[in-house]
């Protein structure tokens, strides 16, 4: 019944090394360093690149059909390149990125049979794959931002970072759960634009190319397009930064909608339940939905610079008729510089609700199948600043009524998150 398990994420990359392109770059970001200053002059030049490695380990202790530990990982290329410095166009930049994927998924090996998979980087098969391939400009005085090209139907919406290693809790939540939502390190043809209004409020649109057969391993460094495109998919976001108290905080209101082939998960063609007359699902030519983020620093040390706490709450509403999940509900808090001589280290909590709809759970019971309702899952995590290139974070996974069955046992998962820059 865990029909997410199919999506992977890999935000991470995108949400965690992003500094490695900005103002305050540094080589002491990298395990490689500075390659006898060339890597700086490049940065000059309008030229950055970077090499990522992110491995993340996960042992079942308790709960499923087997106490076991696996792994998977990523290796990531990434090619950031201004143009302004390098042809002289104002505003403008391109990137490219490439990963290659690795692994196995506990949640499979140890039939734990919940929701969302224990490891966020496991996903879409072990294979390299174009992820980014796009020009951007920025416009109107730099207002608008707009980008073109092969994009991932990720990182422009729902930008929620990725330190904790539960894929719930992890990059574009709403797509993990959504058919037809294909989040990193799967790309389609696409445009972005990002408009700021004022200091305090922006609206963003993304519109996507859906093409289920990008997923396929063949199509992984395919940098055209196949047959097989089914529609597309257009997300409208209304982004709101305010100060309250002198404490930054961002709010996010998102709708989406999904012009692909969907199938519905309990009527057929003539509106009769499935599992009583034995004929096909309906199919839907559209679905749609919406969520809400909410991230607010809450506290900033005086003593510390670098410690601060901040909570972040979000709630995501996908399309009953064609989503097996309808509704997560996540809240969590994050802490930086839990200690004065650690000022780089971080320790997280989250915990979150996801709500199986009532369409599936009533096709469950007239088929005699269990029915599930609502899984708990948690996560705790201390990210350790081995140097400012590599970080590891061991972290602990709880997971109340998996896959959303009250008489099954909780389990239990511990992990462990490494991060390397080169």
């Amino acid at each position: 019944m865990t029909t997410s398990l199919r999506f992977g994420s890999g935000l991470l990359a995108a949400c965690l090394f992003t500094a490695a392109h900005a103002a305050d770059y540094s080589p002491d970001q990298f395990l490689l360093g500075d390659w006898n200053g060339s890597r700086t002059r490049l940065h000059e030049a309008g030229v950055d690149l970077q090499i990522t490695y992110v491995n993340e380990l996960a042992w079942n202790t308790q709960g499923g059909d087997d106490h076991t530990g696996t792994y998977s990982d990523q290796l990531m290329f990434d090619a950031a390149l201004d143009l302004e410095k390098l042809l002289g166009w104002s505003g403008a930049g391109f990137r490219f990125t490439v990963v290659n994927r690795n692994g196995e998924n506990l949640n499979a090996e140890a039939d734990l049979d919940v929701l969302l998979q224990p490891q966020e980087i496991y996903g879409y098969g072990s294979t390299t794959r174009l992820v980014q391939f796009y020009y951007q400009q920025a416009l109107l005085d730099d207002r608008l931002l707009v980008k073109l090209g092969r994009l991932p139907m990720s990182g422009e919406v729902f930008p929620f970072a990725c330190p904790f290693q539960n894929l719930g809790f992890c990059g574009t939540v709403p797509g993990y759960i959504t058919p037809n939502w294909y989040t990193w390190p799967i790309s389609q043809w696409g445009a972005t634009a990002r408009y700021q209004l004022n200091e305090e409020w922006s609206l963003q649109t993304a519109l996507y190319q859906v093409n289920p057969r990008f997923t396929e391993r063949g199509q992984g460094l395919n940098f055209g397009s196949p047959s097989g495109t089914t529609g597309y998919h257009a997300v409208a976001e209304l982004g709101w930064t305010p100060t309250f108290a002198g404490q930054p905080g961002a709010y996010r209101l998102g709708l989406w909608r999904n012009t692909g082939d969907f199938e519905d998960v309990y009527r057929d063609a003539a509106g009769r339940p499935m599992a009583l007359s034995g004929a096909p699902a309906a199919e839907h030519d559209q679905a749609s939905g919406g969520y809400l983020m909410a991230e607010q620093q809450l506290w900033q040390s005086t003593a510390v610079a670098a410690r601060r706490f901040k909570l972040f709450a979000h709630f995501i509403q996908s399309d009953p008729d064609v989503t097996y999940i309808e509704r997560v509900w996540q809240v969590g808090g994050i802490l930086s510089a839990p200690f004065a001589g650690r000022p780089d280290d971080e320790v997280g909590l989250a915990l979150a609700r996801l709500e199986v709809n009532d369409d599936s759970r009533r096709r469950l019971r007239e088929q005699g199948e269990p029915v599930p309702d609502r899984e708990y899952p948690a996560e705790l995590y201390y990210r350790i600043a081995v140097t400012p290139a590599v970080s590891l974070s061991p972290n602990i996974q709880y997971f109340h009524q998996p896959g959303g069955y009250a008489d099954e046992r909780d389990s239990v998962v511990f992990g462990l998150k490494t991060v390397i820059s080169f």
